[in-house]
């Protein structure tokens, strides 16, 4: 019986540390603001294969032949801004058609991952493409509208 209590309080004491450890150097302000809340923008870059760019700048091991390509928006500064996979970023993600296509991106952004929910995205044609409630899919279809 002696045996819980000494475990439990190991236990909290270790978590203790860690939690210490993790905010070391930065005040509470600081750890909030790096997970930031969720926003809406609009972010504008090219659709780029993630594994293929990063294998063709450093040698990454991708295996986009064996796993398949999943693209991500490449901004001119170069980071990858990955998106929630869904309905409305199946095309986005398989980027048959979009691959190294310059695209605006509307969404929610998700700061703390780097990820964005796509709502809609234009291409460098000036075709916006949005949810369809009516043909039941992202489209450039106005029957909705």
């Amino acid at each position: 019986m002696f045996r819980i209590p000494v475990l439990l309080a190991v236990a909290i004491l270790a978590g203790l540390a860690v939690g210490a450890v993790a905010g070391e150097g930065h005040d509470r302000s600081e750890v909030a603001k790096s997970s930031a809340k969720a926003e809406h923008v609009t972010l504008q870059g090219t659709l780029e294969c993630l594994g293929c760019d990063l294998k063709s700048q450093g040698n990454a091991r991708a295996a986009c032949s064996i796993y398949g390509h999943k693209h991500a928006l490449k901004t001119e500064d170069g980071r990858y801004i990955n998106f929630l996979e869904n309905k409305y970023s199946e095309a986005l993600l398989k980027g048959e058609k979009l691959h190294g296509k310059k695209l605006e991106v509307h969404g929610v952004y998700f700061a703390n991952a780097n990820l964005m929910d796509v709502e809609a995205y234009e291409s460098e044609d000036n075709r916006k493409i949005s949810w369809c409630s009516h043909c039941n899919r992202m489209d450039a279809c106005s029957a909705s509208k």
